[in-house]
């Protein structure tokens, strides 16, 4: 089965600002997560202590954050590692 990625309006906005090296690191990881949206333990990884359902793929110093739904994931954010442990940790 074959999701759908749906970038949020932030998170499309954090993709932008990443170095072009960054980013296509960040898009092929996106591209993986149509494939594969599940949490395996090593990349994704389910977030605890929120109401959604929120998920975070390990993408090299960066975290993908986003929620899985029927047939879609929704990005919300993208995120230097550093920033997420603030912000989810």
């Amino acid at each position: 089965m074959t999701f759908t990625v749906l970038l949020s309006d932030r998170a499309r906005t954090d993709i932008e600002r990443l170095p072009a090296k960054i980013r296509r690191q960040v898009i092929d990881d996106l591209q993986r997560l149509e494939a594969q949206p599940f949490p395996d333990g090593k990349r994704i990884k389910k977030l605890k202590g929120f109401k959604e359902d929120l998920y975070r793929l390990r993408a090299g110093d960066y975290r993908i954050v986003f929620l899985r739904q029927s047939a879609a994931v929704s990005v919300v954010r993208v995120l230097a590692k550093k920033d997420f442990a603030k912000v989810y940790g």
